[in-house]
Parts: structure tokens; sequence; C-alpha cells
């Protein structure tokens, strides 16, 4: 195998954790979601990396959702939650004044929880842009990294939601994201948290290729603002969604179980004894309720430009 870089801050000092078979993710996406993804893996198996300096964790090679993957996705039931807790959060660092470039806007549904002077999305989905102008918001099919070229140092706010881990090159697209943000903007971002629970499920397809590239800790989140030069405001974690509660004990007890087992953890686990402990833990977690202050799924993150920074 080639030698591999991190793809966010390009370091060598990379790790393989794991191979996984990409007919065994193949197989994920047809039996829980009925979505085939075939067509999009070109070899048989991808590694799941872990970079020594930064943390990022990322599959190689990648492997990138196309647009008729996305539509298959939008009929699961549950994919996308419209409340988000991230976006109330999220709101508090957004003032009447601001002006907001949202990059993968979907319908603008951010706009919903904020007050500002104007407004730009950013989304490749000709129906989710249709949507929008529909309820007056101003959305356009076009890349951050075609878009930054004539809109440098514009927006006070440059904000993406759920985004940065379906991307394939994440380094060149924080940087024309935070190339359109004035000086002493700010740069809001919320991404699957690998400090949560998630990072225990097995079989979860949906934090897998071709829907998910890379997995993000805070220690990586912190690292974006060592690259860029950015100052670090607020890191913010959500509790566990009430969607999600049986999901999450339901994580919890199958971890625990396979730990006192000395099962060593694995993405994807189709042995009988994997197959027992996950049936135990669904009947278990009818049972025992969680405690509230768990951390849930998703983490954000706001970063300010410094005043005075140069023209990127």
């Amino acid at each position: 195998m080639p030698a591999i870089n991190c793809i966010l801050c390009n370091s060598t000092n990379v790790s393989s954790l794991e191979s996984i078979e990409s007919k065994d993710i193949v197989r994920l996406y047809k039996d829980r979601a009925n979505v085939s993804v075939a067509r999009l893996f070109k070899d048989e198996t991808i590694s799941y990396q872990s970079c020594n300096d930064c943390g990022l964790k990322f599959y190689y090679p990648q492997v990138i959702g196309d647009g008729e993957f996305y539509n298959d996705l939008q009929s699961y039931k549950g994919y996308y939650l419209q409340e988000k807790q991230e976006y109330v959060e999220a709101a508090k660092y957004v003032k009447e004044d601001d002006g907001i470039l949202e990059i993968g806007a979907g319908e603008g549904l951010f706009t919903k929880y904020i007050k500002y002077k104007s407004y730009i999305g950013l989304e490749f989905s000709d129906k989710a842009i249709e949507t929008a102008g529909n309820n007056g918001i101003t959305i356009i099919s076009e890349s951050i990294q075609r878009f930054s070229e004539s809109h440098a140092n514009q927006f006070d706010v440059v904000c993406f939601f759920q985004v940065l881990e379906h991307v394939q090159h994440p380094r060149d697209f924080l940087f024309h994201s935070i190339k359109c943000l004035r000086p002493g903007g700010r740069l809001i971002l919320a991404v699957p948290s690998e400090d949560s629970f998630i990072n225990e499920v097995v079989n979860f397809y949906l934090n897998m290729p071709p829907h998910h590239a890379s997995r993000w800790t805070d220690k990586t989140l912190r690292k974006i603002g060592e690259l860029f030069d950015l100052q670090l405001v607020t890191l913010f974690h959500e509790n566990v969604h009430q969607i999600h509660q049986q999901f999450y004990s339901k994580t919890k007890i199958y971890s625990s179980i396979m730990k006192s087992l000395g099962k060593r953890p694995r993405m994807i686990d189709n042995g009988i004894t994997s197959k027992l402990s996950y049936g135990i833990s669904t009947a278990a977690a009818r049972i025992f309720p969680r405690s509230k202050d768990n951390i849930g799924q998703s983490v954000m993150v706001v970063f300010e430009k410094p005043p005075f920074s140069a023209s990127l």
C-alpha cells in the first residue's frame, strides 16, 4: 500500500486501525436501508485510518456518495432531523446585522432559528433549492471552492452543519470556507462526534462510506484552529436526542457485553456472539433508561477569524 497522508493536516504519521471488506458495507446498505452502493466501490477492501498528529479518522481510499445515493437515502425514515439542538446553540453566535453564508444548506432550515441581515446558501439538490426559493430563501447551486473566488472576506458568519464528514478533501473545503469570512467573522460547524457513543456502534453503515468519509474528535476540531489561525470560541456537545435514547442505551449495553466477553470491537461484526449480544442489548434497552447528561451524536464548534487576518 502506498504511503497515506492525513486528509486534514497532511501528516504521514498515520496508522491503519482496521481493514473492511467493501462487499460487507454494500450488504449493510442494502439490508438496512435498501440503498445500492456497489457502483461506488472500486476496491475490494478499504482501510480505516487514524492520524496520530491531528486525531482525524478517515477511510482510504475515499468513497464518496453521489446525487443518486443521497436521493435514495432521503426515503430512509429518521435520516434527517429537522429539529436540531445544534441550530439552537449556533443561533447564539449569529447577530441581526450579520451576513450569513451556509454551505450544504439544504432547504435553509437554519434561517428559522436566526435573525440576520442577509443569507446565501450553497446546495446541490435541485429539490431543496426549489423548496427554499418558494420560501423566499436564496440558495444557489455552486461549490464553495468556486464561490470563494468572488466572495472573499465578505461574510460575518460562514456555517455548515453535518457536512464536513461527507467531504473528500476537508482541508481544501475549510480553506475556501474561511476565505469567505471577513476578519473578525465566525466559522460555525457541526459534525457527528467521534467522542460520543456512536464510535461504539457496530454495523453503523451511516458512519461509513459512501455516507461518511471521516470521523471527528474534539482534538481534531481544535486542530482546525491551529491549521487556519482561528480562535476557538466554543465547543458544544449536544445531549442525546430523545429519538436516539434507545439507540444510545442499546449501544452502551452491547459494548459492555462484548467487552466482558473479551471481544475486540469491530466496525462490522456479523458473528453469532455479536448477534446474540445485540439481541440482548435491544431487549435490555427497553428496560434500562439513560441518564440525561450523556453526550449525544453531534458536536458544534465556533471559531473566530482574527480581526487583522491576512486574506486567504
